[in-house]
């Protein structure tokens, strides 16, 4: 069986850091703003859709590989995704994007 990686080529999320640490280095950065200094704050909506810009980018310059679809299409056709491992490894893998 061929592993999964990632969903529709995009790779599987890095986990987060704490967000206690998130809001210490944005305290520093308004802080270090007042003090005079010339800083830049990206809000955390916008370092989202930026990281969701830069996945779709990666998404539309995968080439298709012709031997995976081939693959893929004989793999459903034996009805390999209706194993109950190959279930269970799909859903966990999917649960990261949640």
């Amino acid at each position: 069986m061929v592993g999964v990686q990632g969903v529709g080529g995009i790779p599987e999320p890095a986990p987060e850091r704490p967000v206690n640490t998130r809001d210490k280095r944005r305290d520093e950065a308004v802080a270090a703003a007042s003090a005079g200094s010339d800083d830049v704050l990206i809000s955390s909506e916008a370092q989202a859709a930026a990281k969701l810009a830069s996945l779709v980018a990666l998404a539309k310059q995968n080439d298709i590989r012709q031997d995976r679809v081939e693959q893929a299409k004989q793999a459903l056709a034996q009805g390999a995704h209706k194993k109950p491992e190959v279930v269970s490894e799909l859903a966990e893998r999917i649960s990261k994007f949640l």
